[in-house]
């Protein structure tokens, strides 16, 4: 009993105490005097998620829902922990538990519903922040989320009607002219979809996101140095592997290979097992008559992921110009076709993978190996 008490005292302490770990040493020392008080382990799982020591509040929270398993606000606090650690399925599963005790709490939906949104189950979310807005307000990064629901689950008209209010409310906002941008790129708007990323850029020039989008654009437009500015910029604020690959691919469409070549290279400096990078490389080689180097790195994509078509393709290629190898070019589009290569069209016409083959995608031995089905 009196261990008890002198835990109780631990636990004020700890609570009026601003130095994080102080109040883990106190909450440490409650514990060992009381490990039945839930309180105790409540408040040091706090501490820890405080400090961003998940796995351990994670640990504290569960002891505490051990003692007191019908306390729906337990579940809600771990469930936040998850939410940190990125671990949104068990976050789901303990808000669920916490609606089934206490059904009319409303931050229980809010925050199931961003745990859904986070694994993309987008309807599920909806209908949580649906079931939140009875009984509260509707935020500026509620209508967010609800626009980017909307847009996920295919429905323009009500992702547009919380657009709209966005922009009217928060006409500085970058976010509601992006995701106005995406509705109308999904629509096959390109026009208005870049003048909706161009608003966004406008308002944050750092607005990663929308140079992405909006070098895509430009790439299927044909605006290739638009693109290509766009894709710099994005690199400068997001260096990923991809988006290097991407501007490797518009430098190879504007025929400025050797910086695609460079491109090519950082791609694969960043991801030395994405089985693209070497792909596309490849593909410069071959453009360039370094046959072997070209031959090297379409074998290295084979040795990296063997499901993919494409390497077969250019295999067959650089065997073809290399030493007009016949038996190893029939192999490699069997291999290719085994692997569902189904764009004969792309062999036959010499802006894209005809130049290759020219000579041999003319005979019927050749169209005998790509129609054989």
């Amino acid at each position: 009993m009196l261990s008890a008490q002198t835990a109780r005292v631990l636990v004020d302490r700890a609570r009026k105490e601003s130095d994080p770990a102080v109040r883990i040493r106190l909450l440490t020392q409650a514990v060992k005097k009381a490990p039945q008080l839930a309180s105790a382990w409540h408040y040091r799982a706090d501490t820890y998620r405080m400090t961003g020591n998940y796995k351990q509040a994670l640990a504290d929270y569960t002891q505490a829902l051990r003692l007191t398993p019908r306390d729906p606000f337990r579940y809600y606090a771990r469930a936040l922990a998850y939410i940190d650690a990125k671990q949104y399925a068990q976050a789901e599963a303990d808000l669920t538990k916490a609606i089934s005790l206490k059904k009319n709490y409303p931050d229980f939906y809010l925050y199931r519903a961003k745990a859904n949104m986070a694994m993309e189950k987008y309807s599920s979310a909806i209908a949580d922040y649906k079931r939140y807005l009875a009984r509260r307000k509707k935020t500026r990064d509620i209508s967010v989320a609800l626009a980017q629901a909307y847009i996920a689950t295919y429905k323009p008209e009500e992702a547009e009607a919380e657009l709209a209010d966005l922009l009217e409310r928060y006409p500085q906002d970058p976010e509601p002219y992006f995701l106005m941008g995406r509705l109308q790129q999904n629509a096959g708007n390109q026009d208005e979809a870049v003048s909706f990323y161009s608003k966004a850029i406008n308002r944050d020039t750092d607005y990663a996101s929308a140079y992405r989008y909006r070098a895509s654009i430009f790439k299927d437009m044909g605006e290739l140095e638009a693109s290509a500015e766009d894709y710099s910029r994005l690199i400068a604020l997001d260096p990923q592997d991809i988006f290097y690959n991407r501007r490797g691919l518009v430098y190879e469409e504007m025929g400025q290979l050797s910086k695609a070549l460079a491109d090519y290279n950082k791609t694969i400096e960043l991801s030395p097992k994405w089985p693209i990078g070497y792909t596309n490389r490849g593909y410069i080689y071959l453009k360039q008559k370094k046959y072997n180097a070209a031959r090297a790195d379409f074998e290295t994509a084979v040795k990296l992921d063997d499901s993919l078509p494409t390497p077969y393709i250019n295999l067959a290629g650089v065997y073809w110009l290399q030493k007009k190898d016949k038996r190893n070019v029939y192999r490699n589009l069997e291999k290719a076709l085994k692997r569902n290569f189904r764009d004969f069209d792309s062999l036959y016409d010499e802006d894209r993978k005809g130049w290759m083959f020219k000579g041999i995608n003319k005979t019927a031995e050749f169209r005998a190996v790509m129609y054989h089905d």
